[in-house]
């Protein structure tokens, strides 16, 4: 398609020039023949000399790429700076740049243009916007020279410096309040055992032995919530002399590789951001949780006690690739003796990469995004919303 447009602007310029040929040899037999005669020639002689003029200042032509910022949050924009210059004192009558950038980016124009007049320095600045995160490019991916009639263009293959800079694109973090009903399924779910009644005996405040609960009241601590109590009662109980141990939920990211477009990296982005939600929720509320994420090495392991070992899952995300691990399932999960909860970016087009995990862990939680599409193919099917909501369908 952009060559179709390179191709289209360069036969517009050519009929353009035709026509003005057609009008001086019009003038030169109907109106008069010295004028028509002396237009035809300086048409003719100036198409000459533009092009010799762009075929002269290529070799000392050098074009440089540098973005003032490497490293940035989705939602924030940089600076792409695109500088033009040449040695020689011949005018350069146009160069064109053509920018691109991988669709995490977004910026308004792809086609720069500039007109060097003599041995200077000729800057674009193009503001780019981190509309999805994960790694991302910015390249010149062509780089002319035209002659002033816009119809030759010589493509400049060398001095074009800087031609790809990758940069990376941290998720947000999303600041959600605390969602009661997944936090008790991902208890429950997460068969843990820490938080089952004892025989224990301890003082409560009535000095009686054993464990006081009474129902749960808003602003008091979500970690105290008996959750096997109250699955039984059908109500929040809270247990007054609790003292809670980790929670050891473990959590896996599924990311199918696929083509990447506004609706893939939506997608994506929704349930990264979901996740690490979640993962900030459950530290807040004193529970440790252990992550692994694909690599192409393999699985990447994270025990995540504090919100510091989340801002470093956020900082390798930033970096991310979509990858398929050659286990679909992480193996070190068969020995630890929990149910794992998935997240899954897969869509209806990649259902597959969900379907072979189910078909591994049938009772497996998963967790995709509510625009994804994705079948039914789990009973324990839950969705992110835009809103970050957690929701079971």
């Amino acid at each position: 398609m952009k060559k179709n447009t390179v191709l289209k602007t360069t036969v517009k310029a050519l009929l353009s020039y035709i026509g003005c040929i057609m009008m001086a040899f019009f003038v030169m037999y109907l109106l008069n023949g010295t004028v028509g005669v002396l237009l035809m020639t300086a048409l003719i002689i100036a198409l000459i000399l533009s092009v010799i003029s762009a075929l002269a200042v290529m070799p000392s032509l050098k074009v440089d790429m540098h973005l003032d910022r490497q490293v940035l949050f989705k939602g924030e924009d940089l600076i792409c700076t695109v500088s033009m210059t040449k040695k020689i004192l011949i005018p350069a009558p146009m160069v064109e740049i053509h920018i691109d950038c991988t669709p995490q980016l977004y910026k308004e124009t792809d086609i720069c243009r500039a007109v060097l007049a003599g041995s200077e320095i000729n800057t674009v600045k193009i503001p780019v916007h981190a509309k999805y995160s994960g790694r991302a490019d910015v390249s010149i991916r062509e780089a002319f020279v035209c002659d002033y009639f816009g119809i030759f263009r010589f493509r400049l293959k060398k001095n074009v410096e800087n031609d790809s800079i990758k940069v990376s694109v941290y998720p947000n973090i999303p600041d959600v309040p605390v969602q009661t009903n997944f936090l008790k399924t991902a208890v429950l779910f997460s068969a843990d055992d820490n938080e089952e009644e004892t025989n224990e005996t301890a003082l409560t405040p009535t000095g009686q032995p054993g464990y006081d609960h009474r129902e749960y009241y808003p602003g008091d601590p979500i970690k105290r919530i008996n959750w096997k109590m109250s699955s039984k009662k059908d109500v929040y109980m809270v247990r007054l002399d609790e003292k809670l141990t980790g929670g050891g939920q473990v959590f896996f990211l599924d990311v199918p590789e696929t083509e990447e477009n506004d609706k893939t990296l939506s997608v994506r982005d929704r349930v990264i951001e979901g996740m690490l939600a979640v993962l900030t929720m459950l530290v807040r509320e004193g529970r440790e949780t252990v992550f692994f994420m694909p690599d192409r090495s393999g699985w990447l392991r994270t025990d995540i006690k504090l919100p510091a070992d989340i801002y470093a899952i956020q900082q390798r995300l930033s970096d991310f690739s979509p990858c398929e691990a050659e286990k679909i399932v992480p193996p070190e999960i068969a020995g630890m003796g929990k149910t794992p909860i998935c997240f899954t970016t897969a869509t209806a087009e990649t259902a597959q990469s969900a379907v072979n995990i189910v078909s591994e862990i049938p009772d497996i939680l998963l967790i995709c995004s509510s625009d994804s599409g994705l079948p039914h193919i789990t009973s324990e099917l839950w969705t992110v919303s835009e809103g970050f909501e957690l929701k079971r369908i």
